[in-house]
């Protein structure tokens, strides 16, 4: 069947059942968001306080592993429960879904029974197969299929934009992603043979490889178009919504249409997140169904009246009852109070390339702009004095194959260093601190570690620099464990930041932010950290879309390469903004939540 064709007819049987399938998606999600995963980050919690065990990186992986055998065991004990409770949700949604397309003729406890008859059938290794299934090949295709259980199963963005940087690593980049898209459309019939015919992983994983023999670009066109027209119809929908808002701005009805609008976003984007979940786990069925005796696509609906209609009038009172919470949601929104208006803080003192990083003229430049924060990296020298560069070696901004920590501060601070265009001199961090304060410009200073670094860092780097750091309400953050222990212990006054690459599971410490890359950060991490009196930065924010998302997170400051563009939109977005742009702006929101469902 051609894509087109595939794709019109699996849009035609959901909008005849659209109550029956949007009922399915939607529970599904309502159980696993609001009942498995409290579960399982309060387990993960208790379990880490019962080991005190603060945090969970790699900075601390080898330690947890030596030193907390029972924390290894209790963490592995936790990922395996997810990935069945993951298993058990793709089984339900196929078995249900082809439950519908038969006319539902079982209901709704026995698809439950098969289910967890298709959990205690599965062997080791199908488990093992399901896990590398899903981490490696299931989040290439999240725009049209993810779980919440699985979204943090992402390469962070800064490792992604690190890789393509590099020709070599982009190369390996993309040809990992075109194989992984190649082994997941090959294997595409695996689990349903897993989990509706009972087959074993091996087994399962030979039939698929025969079936999808030559059939590569068939399925790979039904996806590729689904995406696009799940796309188009996002965009045609949010583009109907704000076009009629900025009419609606020129009236008394603003604020009422408004809220009509915004609760109208809400609810057809819910319905998109189901269509698009149907389409794709329909896709995932046809490999199955087309080495039938008797193909499930050509099977007419027997779905009985009144079930069709009590279904849907289960799905419309309980959109009802949402709705309820949603206006109340809505009209605080609009009314400015439901998005944080974050601290803006220009990474490495430079913004959109106008000077060299971490330099004094970069610097004095940027402080013009009038951010609230300069990020700057701080090392340690030979001669354990303190400089002012980001990367453990000369070679990317001077040429030389050198490494600070081999060198002293006054060998370092003769080197001249080119980026963007600009030349500057390396800075001592003294000089940069005093330049900085000359201008009446806030620091939030990175303690980096290299191969000179001393066990008395902190110590000495509090005794020279802490009081004129807190007497310019400046800040530090690193991504070193023991160093912010240490510098809050040497000073509990200073305020110091601990820096995390990725959110496993939140961090107890004693740290009084936490600097969060963005690709893993959600509302209950930045939630977690309220309750706790932290605040929390996410990096690296440079475009608007991802800002507008870290803005409804509530995080309370950006880290960005784009300052004065992130200042604009801050400001857009809390200075009186219209009906319209709020709307536009709830639109990157509704993006960060339907990537996580």
């Amino acid at each position: 069947m051609q894509a087109w064709a595939f794709w019109r007819q699996t849009s035609r049987h959901f909008r005849q059942h659209w109550g029956s399938y949007v009922t399915l998606v939607f529970l599904t999600n309502i159980v696993i968001s609001y009942c498995a995963i409290p579960v399982f980050g309060w387990l993960t919690a208790n379990l880490l306080a019962w080991q005190r065990i603060p945090y969970v990186s790699y900075t601390n992986l080898g330690n947890i592993i030596l030193k907390h055998p029972l924390a290894v065991i209790g963490l592995l004990l936790i990922l395996m429960a997810i990935m069945v409770l993951v298993y058990w949700q793709f089984a339900f949604l196929l078995l249900g879904i082809r439950n519908i397309r038969l006319g539902r003729p079982q209901g709704t406890l026995a698809v439950l029974r098969r289910t967890v008859t298709s959990l205690t059938g599965a062997s080791p290794s199908t488990f093992l197969f399901f896990m590398g299934y899903f981490l490696i090949i299931l989040p290439f295709g999240s725009i049209l299929f993810s779980t919440p259980l699985l979204n943090k199963a992402k390469i962070p963005a800064f490792i992604v934009s690190y890789l393509m940087a590099n020709p070599l690593w982009a190369t390996v980049l993309v040809l990992f992603y075109a194989l992984a898209i190649y082994l997941g459309i090959r294997l595409i019939a695996v689990l349903p043979l897993m989990m509706l015919d009972g087959y074993h992983s091996h087994a399962a994983i030979r039939e698929s490889w025969r079936v999808t023999q030559g059939q590569f670009w068939k399925y790979l066109s039904r996806m590729l178009l689904a995406l696009v027209m799940v796309s188009l119809m996002t965009g045609v929908l949010y583009a109907a919504l704000y076009l009629g808002q900025v009419f609606f701005d020129t009236t008394p009805a603003a604020l009422v249409m408004a809220t009509v609008n915004l609760f109208l976003m809400e609810v057809l984007t819910e319905f998109l997140v189901c269509y698009a979940t149907i389409v794709f786990m329909t896709i995932v069925l046809s490999s199955h169904a087309d080495h039938e005796p008797t193909p499930m696509m050509q099977l007419q609906f027997r779905e009985p009246a009144h079930t069709k209609w009590r279904t849907r009038a289960l799905i419309t009172l309980g959109l009802t009852v949402l709705s309820a919470g949603l206006v109340a949601f809505n009209l605080a929104y609009l009314n400015g109070l439901a998005v944080s208006k974050p601290l803006t803080i220009a990474h490495r003192g430079v913004d959109n390339g106008n000077g060299v990083q971490n330099t004094i003229p970069a610097l004095i430049k940027t402080s013009r702009e009038k951010p609230d924060y300069v990020e700057m990296d701080v090392q340690e020298t030979k001669d354990h004095q303190f400089v002012v560069l980001h990367d453990t070696n000369l070679k990317a901004l001077a040429g030389l194959k050198r490494r600070v920590g081999d060198m002293t501060l006054k060998a370092l601070t003769r080197v001249t260093v080119t980026e963007n265009g600009h030349q500057a001199k390396v800075p001592s961090f003294a000089a940069y601190l005093k330049a900085a304060h000359a201008h009446h410009q806030k620091l939030l200073v990175e303690i980096k570690t290299n191969k000179a670094t001393t066990r008395d860092l902190p110590e000495r780097f509090i005794k020279q620099f802490g009081p004129s750091l807190l007497a310019h309400h400046d800040q530090v953050h690193t991504l070193s464990y023991r160093i912010m222990t240490a510098l809050r212990q040497q000073d509990p006054h200073q305020f110091v930041s601990y820096i995390l690459p990725y959110n496993l599971t939140f961090p107890y410490t004693d740290a009084n932010a936490y600097t969060m890359e963005a690709t893993t950060l959600n509302d209950a991490f930045i939630d977690q950290a309220a309750k706790h009196h932290q605040r929390v930065y996410a990096w690296d924010i440079d475009d608007v879309t991802l800002l507008d998302q870290m803005m409804f997170l509530g995080v309370n400051g950006i880290i960005t390469d784009n300052l004065h563009d992130m200042q604009v939109e801050i400001k857009n977005n809390t200075d009186h903004p219209s009906y319209a742009n709020l709307l536009l702006t709830f639109m990157s929101e509704l993006s960060l939540e339907t990537q996580m469902q």
